[in-house]
C-alpha cells in the first residue's frame, strides 16, 4: 500500500492538470466583459421658426390693419412694406405700455386693443411678424377725394421740407433713419392724427421728444398739407 501522503499529492496534481486543461475553468478565470454603453441621447429637436404671416392673421392684426397689413380700416396705418426695426420697436413699446395713443370713440386708447394682443406674443413672434410685414410690397397710394391739385401737393412738399421732417424721415418720407417710419404712401387720416396728437402731447412714446419742437410749429393747415402730400407718394421698391 502506498503512503497516504503520496496519494494526496497525486490527487492534487491531477486536479491541477484538469483545471488548467478545462475550457470551463479558462472561461471562469477570464475577466467579466464591461457592460455595453447606453446609446447617446438624441439632441433636442430645433424649435420651429414662427411664421409671421400666420401669426399676423391669427393674432387678429388683420382686424385693424387689413390682410397682410395692406388695407387698414378707420385711422389705423398701412403696415405692409414698413421698416422692420420700426415695426418691432412699436410692437414692443405698445406691449409694455410706453406707447399710448389718444382715445377712440369709446374713450379707450387706440393702442389698447393691440397691447392686449402684443403682450401675449413672444419676442420671436414679434420679430417674425415684423420681418413678414416689411417683405410685403407696399400698396399703391390711395387716391384722395377730392384729389389735391399740383399746387396743393407742392405746398405740402414745401411744408414737409421747411418743417424739418426730412431730418429723420428722409426726402419725400421714403428713406428714414433706422427705427423711424416710412411716411410715403401712408394713410392720410393716420398721418394727420399722429402729427396732431404728437404736437398736442396726446401720444406718448419713444423719440417723440425729438419730434416735438418740429410738431409744435405745425398748424392745422400745414398738417393737412403734409398729410395730403405724403399720402400720394409711392414708396420705392425694396
Amino acid at each position: 500500500m502506498k503512503p497516504i501522503h503520496y496519494i494526496a499529492a497525486t490527487t492534487v496534481l491531477a486536479l491541477a492538470s484538469f483545471s488548467l486543461a478545462s475550457p470551463l475553468a479558462a472561461e471562469d478565470a477570464a475577466p467579466a466583459a464591461a457592460p455595453a454603453a447606453a446609446p447617446a441621447a438624441a439632441p433636442p429637436a430645433a424649435a420651429a421658426t414662427p411664421n409671421g404671416k400666420v401669426l399676423f392673421a391669427t393674432k387678429t392684426c388683420v382686424a385693424c390693419h387689413g390682410v397682410n397689413g395692406t388695407k387698414p380700416r378707420l385711422v389705423y396705418p398701412v403696415l405692409a412694406g414698413q421698416e422692420a426695426k420700426y415695426l418691432l420697436e412699436q410692437m414692443n413699446t405698445i406691449a409694455d405700455g410706453s406707447r399710448v395713443s389718444g382715445p377712440d370713440e369709446r374713450g379707450y386708447p387706440r393702442t389698447e386693443g393691440m397691447k392686449d394682443v402684443m403682450h401675449l406674443a413672444t419676442v420671436e413672434e414679434r420679430e417674425a411678424m415684423a420681418a413678414f410685414l416689411t417683405s410685403v410690397p407696399a400698396p399703391k397710394p390711395v387716391a384722395l377725394d377730392p384729389p389735391p391739385d399740383a399746387a396743393r401737393l407742392e405746398a405740402g412738399k414745401d411744408a414737409y421740407r421747411k418743417g424739418g421732417c426730412i431730418t429723420c424721415h428722409g426726402v419725400d418720407g421714403r428713406k428714414p433713419l433706422p427705427t423711424y417710419p416710412l411716411l410715403a404712401g401712408q394713410k392720410r387720416d393716420y398721418l394727420k392724427l399722429q402729427m396732431t396728437e404728437i404736437r398736442d402731447g396726446v401720444r406718448k412714446g419713444v423719440k417723440l421728444a425729438a419730434m416735438m419742437p418740429f410738431a409744435k410749429k405745425l398748424d392745422e393747415e400745414k398738417i393737412s398739407l403734409i398729410a395730403d402730400y405724403l399720402s400720394q407718394i409711392e414708396r420705392l421698391p425694396k
